[in-house]
C-alpha cells in the first residue's frame, strides 16, 4: 500500500491531481490510500510521518509550500516530496528542501505517470527499510542504513544515526523486529547495531562509527559470526 497526501487548496485542482494518482496505481495493479488538505496547516495537525509521497501545492494561502517543505523535512527527512506549482522557476527552490521532482499545473498523464514511474522505484528499493518511532515530538522516521545503533538507557531508546542521535519511546525487541534482520545484530543487551556501520572489533569491544561498543561474553559468538556473515555477503 503506497500512502500519498495532497496538499492543495483548491478543490478542483487536487481532485484532478487524486485521479491521476489513482489512476497510475490502478493500471499498476498496486494498492493506495489518497489523503488530501485543503491546507497546510490542516496537514501538519494530522501528520504522523506515515505518508510515502506527498504532494505540496506551493502557493497556498496559510502557509506557502516552501515555507510548509521545510517543516515537513524538520518532521520527516525520509518522505517523497513533489511539488505542484502554477509557475516553473518557484521548482528550482525545491532542491533546498530535498524535493523529488515537481510538476506543473494542470497535471498530465504524458509527464506524470513517468514522474510516478520514478516514484514507484524508490519506494521498491526502500521497502521495508524505513521505520517509524514515537518521540517527545511526535513521530521520526529514520531510513535503517543510516542506523549506527540504537541504545538502551534508563528505559529510553537512543538512535545514533548518521544523520545525528535522537531519543524514542519504544521496546529494543520491539524496534529489533521492524528492522532487516540480516543487517542488525546485538553486541549486549543494551545495543543493537547496524553492521554495515562496523569498523571493527578489538578485543571485547566493537567499533562502530566513532563510538566502541561493550561485547557481552553470551554474545560473543555469535555476534562475531553475524558480523562475518554480514561482510562475506557484501563481497
Amino acid at each position: 500500500m503506497v500512502r500519498v497526501a495532497i496538499v492543495e487548496d483548491e478543490a478542483s485542482a487536487a481532485q484532478e491531481l487524486e485521479t491521476l494518482v489513482r489512476s497510475y496505481f490502478q493500471e499498476k495493479g498496486r494498492d493506495c490510500a489518497v489523503s488530501r488538505y485543503g491546507s497546510a496547516l490542516h496537514f501538519f495537525d494530522a501528520y504522523r510521518a506515515d505518508f510515502d509521497l506527498v504532494f505540496m501545492d506551493i502557493e497556498m494561502p496559510d502557509v506557502d509550500g516552501m515555507r510548509a517543505a521545510e517543516k515537513l523535512r524538520e518532521k520527516d527527512a525520509l518522505v517523497l516530496l513533489v511539488f505542484v506549482t502554477n509557475m516553473r522557476q518557484y521548482a528550482v527552490r525545491g532542491y533546498s528542501v530535498n524535493a523529488l521532482d515537481f510538476i506543473i499545473k494542470p497535471p498530465v498523464r504524458a509527464t506524470f505517470f513517468p514522474l510516478m514511474d520514478k516514484v514507484q522505484r524508490i519506494l521498491d528499493a526502500r521497502m521495508g527499510t524505513d521505520i517509524a518511532v514515537k518521540t517527545a515530538n511526535g513521530m521520526y522516521r529514520v531510513a535503517a542504513r543510516d542506523i549506527r545503533y540504537i541504545e538502551v538507557r534508563r528505559h529510553r531508546l537512543f538512535f545514533h544515526t548518521e544523520q545525528g542521535d535522537f531519543e524514542a519511546w519504544g521496546n529494543l525487541r520491539d524496534i529489533e523486529s521492524m528492522l532487516p534482520q540480516a543487517l542488525f545484530s546485538r553486541c549486549n543487551l543494551c545495543y543493537l547495531v547496524g553492521l554495515a556501520h562496523v569498523r571493527g572489533v578489538e578485543g571485547e569491544e566493537v567499533l562502530v562509527g566513532g563510538d566502541r561498543l561493550k561485547i557481552s561474553r553470551p554474545r560473543r559468538k555469535e555476534f562475531l559470526a553475524e558480523v562475518a556473515r554480514y561482510f562475506g555477503s557484501e563481497r
